[in-house]
């Protein structure tokens, strides 16, 4: 046989391997279109914030397609936004801080609470305030005149605000809370219409860096530092499966965020929209991981008993046994690790 029909012969087979290599590629690959159509279809809603990554990066990375399912995320303004949607129906998950859990639970709203999406924060909730001549320290500076301090009712902020003004001996009168939405609170503070504001990230930060020599921060992780925690319907007791699926998928995303923070970063830019200095100013305030543990437990009844007090719920609510909604099967089924 002659060199130039070796040569063709060669090519084709070369051409064959590549086809039908092609071809199992696409059978196999979860972005085929029987795959997709295979795909049990869930929704999920969160506040759109770096809080989330782990939902992010599993979305964005195929986590959750690997684990056979199609995750449509729905974002809010608000984690409470994203639970009221859940206990409306419209969800199959929300997620969303611990003080909304604790509310919705005291209101008689039934669901469990499978794992939290961090394992813990680091100060992400604190309080930034307009610098008054050389007042240095929270008791002084709020007992110095009547502040008008921002915070975000109905959530982790307000609860921290609650505890932090206890902590420090500030009476009721001595300060006019406001409530509103946590993006507006950098700009009033900047305008000076408020003195200061008590609220997670990235809007703790962002304000901190629009008034720059001008604010001063007021942190006490003793206080109080949000958990973010997932929510499911009771009837997944019957039938974990999906919640199952979720879970690996988390799980999965947690490793690559500890393997490839920066590329998990990127992902989470795409999402909040925020830039490269906020991402990473703030990215070291949470712990990713998907875990259960004894504060999230201890957090819900402090929480319950400052509903009481504040006059969140009726009186004579009951305190709702937390060990009931706090539902760690599903995570004790894939890592047992995880659960403290």
């Amino acid at each position: 046989m002659n060199k130039p029909i070796i040569k063709i012969l060669g090519i084709a087979v070369l051409a064959a391997i590549l086809v039908g290599g092609f071809v199992a590629i696409r059978r196999h690959s979860p972005t085929n279109k029987a795959t997709r159509q295979s795909l049990k279809k869930v929704s999920v809603g969160i506040q759109t914030s770096p809080a989330m990554a782990l939902v992010m990066v599993a979305k964005d990375k195929g986590f959750f397609t690997q684990e056979g399912l199609s995750v449509d995320i729905k974002e809010f303004t608000a984690g409470k936004f994203a639970l009221e949607a859940f206990l409306g129906g419209s969800l199959d998950f929300a997620v969303s801080g611990d003080v909304p859990v604790t509310l919705a639970s005291m209101q008689g709203n039934k669901f469990v609470v499978p794992a939290q999406v961090v394992r813990k924060t680091t100060n992400e909730v604190r309080v930034v305030a307009r610098k008054d001549g050389d007042l240095n320290n929270a008791a002084d500076y709020f007992k110095a005149k009547k502040r008008k301090i921002v915070t975000s009712i109905g959530g982790g902020p307000e609860f921290f605000t609650y505890e932090f003004l206890n902590k420090f001996g500030i009476a009721k009168d001595q300060v006019e809370i406001i409530s509103q939405t946590p993006a507006d609170m950098p700009a009033a503070l900047a305008s000076g219409s408020v003195d200061a504001i008590a609220i997670f990230d990235p809007f703790a930060f962002i304000a901190e860096k629009q008034l720059g020599d001008k604010a001063m921060t007021f942190r006490d992780e003793s206080v109080y530092s949000e958990l973010y925690v997932i929510e499911a319907k009771e009837s997944v007791k019957q039938d974990p499966g999906d919640l199952e699926k979720f879970l690996k998928g988390l799980v999965a995303a947690e490793k690559f965020t500890q393997d490839s923070p920066e590329e998990a970063k990127q992902v989470v830019m795409k999402y909040t929209k925020l830039d490269k200095l906020t991402i990473d100013g703030i990215w070291d305030s949470f712990d990713f991981h998907i875990a259960l543990t004894s504060q999230l437990g201890e957090y819900l009844n402090r929480e319950a008993q400052w509903a009481k007090d504040s006059g969140k719920v009726k009186e004579g609510t009951a305190t709702p046994n937390f060990k009931d909604i706090i539902w760690d099967q599903p995570l004790k089924n894939i890592n047992p690790s995880a659960i403290q």
